[in-house]
């Protein structure tokens, strides 16, 4: 695929996508980065998204650690990251052999997963100590080789460590961040990412800085419930969307390699 050769529409609708989903990522700390790969999987494919995506979001991540960098709990960050790198290899291993039908599939399960996950973690009132946060970290790094934003599933073990919604947004980016880095070498590595979608992740990355600036101040104003009911708004129609792809995954796709 060649930047060149998509249409002016098409790319009007990839930049504009970008710039509201940032505002999104940027109030939220999770939401934006899925909802975009949502809407660029019709586009380029479930599988071609998730890796300019990768590209992409080291932009966003980059920026919302920048903006945030007083507020990172880099206690659970680091437990976090060291536990996580050896399964996100692992799961970028196992990427490469997926469908676009399985993939879809999993980002709806993950997705899915995610509700209960957070309603047990409520009921219990839990409180993650350092070695649940290292097992959860260790599972985790596997999906977070395979798809695009594994925080839905990390978020209700790093709440468990009394965060608030700043904090919380600060210190997963720093771990999202990291893992996108990783996953760049290992998609480089396994011949996944291809110069026209390094380009294209760059494009969309820059578009994301402005927007991850303007959902900063959303951030900041709103309540910590009103963000709770943001994302979960936002991944219910989310799962909607990869249910559907994984019974049509390329029927309604407008550009492709």
């Amino acid at each position: 695929m060649s930047v060149n050769d998509l249409p002016m529409l098409v790319l009007l609708l990839v930049l504009l996508s970008s710039f509201a989903s940032a505002v999104l990522h940027g109030a939220t700390g999770m939401a934006g980065g899925i909802v975009l790969t949502a809407i660029l999987s019709h586009i380029f494919g479930v599988r071609d998204t998730i890796v300019l995506m990768t590209f992409a979001l080291v932009f966003s991540h980059a920026t919302r650690v920048f903006l945030h960098r007083s507020h990172i709990d880099w206690g659970s960050v680091k437990i976090v990251l060291v536990f996580s790198a050896p399964g996100i290899g692992i799961g970028v291993i196992i990427f490469n052999h997926l469908t676009p039908t399985a993939i879809a599939a999993i980002m709806a399960i993950f997705l899915s997963l995610s509700f209960p996950i957070k309603a047990f973690a409520k009921q219990r009132k839990l409180k993650t100590s350092d070695p649940l946060l290292a097992v959860v970290g260790s599972l985790w790094g596997v999906l977070a080789g395979n798809v695009i934003g594994p925080g839905f599933v990390l978020a209700p073990f790093l709440l468990g460590r009394r965060m608030g919604r700043v904090v919380f947004v600060a210190s997963l980016a720093v771990i999202v961040l990291s893992m996108n880095l990783l996953k760049l070498i290992a998609f480089s590595a396994t011949g996944l990412a291809s110069l026209e979608l390094v380009v294209l992740g760059v494009i969309i990355g820059v578009i994301t800085i402005p927007g991850n600036l303007l959902g900063k101040k959303i951030l900041l104003s709103m309540s910590d419930e009103a963000h709770q009911r943001i994302i979960n708004l936002m991944t219910m129609l989310i799962i909607s969307n990869f249910v559907f792809l994984c019974f049509f995954p390329n029927s309604d796709l407008l550009f492709s390699r």
